[in-house]
């Protein structure tokens, strides 16, 4: 289920895209009616896509996207809204993924949708192994055998399920990018392989369920990992989904 932000500054407009949305089945984090709390947010939070109004009053909507390709914690996907249609061919070339016109029909809204869906599939599907050096020798791990990454110290480890760990280049949210629905993340330092993902482990005894403590038991793998409040909804969907 993707993450999203609207950056729009006609109130109704962006409630409007806010319903159609909850409707899509879209997580939506925010909505800025400027373009400069949108960038400052974008700069320690990460969303997957950006809705933006090309007719911002600071400044456009193609500007918007220009600087957040410069201070995004991580880069969106980008899709634009606005009333008229002249501005399509820049917005196309800053690599937006759609071009929506006011007012936004569902249908339309979910076309956009399933084409960010097909870039992160597109993605995920053309990788097959992560190459790692083990005792001074490259070696290919199918993404099969993988188990779950963690980020501790400034290093990604990359876990399979002989309990052997590996030293991976680039950051856990390039990893997270790149496997895309083949991973989920259960904490802000640890994405689990869906496939080796088993069951939710509840650690205490509270009575309140909201602030109870959960871990994700993980397929060949002794100890639980723990697990984030705000993950808690998507892990459990997916282990639905699983049954």
């Amino acid at each position: 289920m993707p993450s999203a932000i609207i950056v729009e500054d006609e109130v109704l407009a962006a409630e409007r895209l806010r319903v159609l949305l909850e409707e899509s089945g879209v997580v939506l984090l925010k909505v800025f009616h400027h373009a400069q709390p949108a960038l400052d947010w974008l700069a320690v939070h990460e969303a997957d896509i950006v809705f933006a109004d090309i007719g911002l009053p600071e400044i456009t909507g193609l500007e918007l996207v220009e600087r957040i390709k410069r201070v995004a914690k991580r880069q969106p996907e980008i899709i634009f809204t606005t009333a008229y249609e002249e501005h399509a061919l820049r917005a196309f070339e800053l690599a937006a993924v759609d071009y929506l016109l006011k007012p936004i029909k569902l249908t339309r809204l979910q076309t956009a949708l399933e084409r960010v869906s097909k870039k992160y599939q597109e993605k995920a599907d053309d990788f097959t192994h992560f190459k790692v050096f083990s005792r001074d020798r490259m070696m290919e791990i199918p993404w099969q055998q993988a188990r779950y990454l963690l980020a501790e110290n400034k290093t990604v480890y990359l876990y399979t399920g002989d309990g052997i760990s590996y030293d991976l280049p680039k950051t856990l949210l390039y990893w997270e990018e790149l496997l895309g629905d083949k991973v989920i993340r259960v904490h802000r330092n640890a994405l689990v392989f869906r496939h080796t993902l088993d069951c939710l482990i509840r650690m205490d005894d509270e009575e309140d369920e909201s602030n109870a403590t959960w871990c994700a038991k993980v397929l060949d793998v002794e100890k639980p990992l723990a697990v984030s409040r705000r993950q808690l909804a998507a892990i459990r969907r997916v282990l639905k989904d699983k049954t």
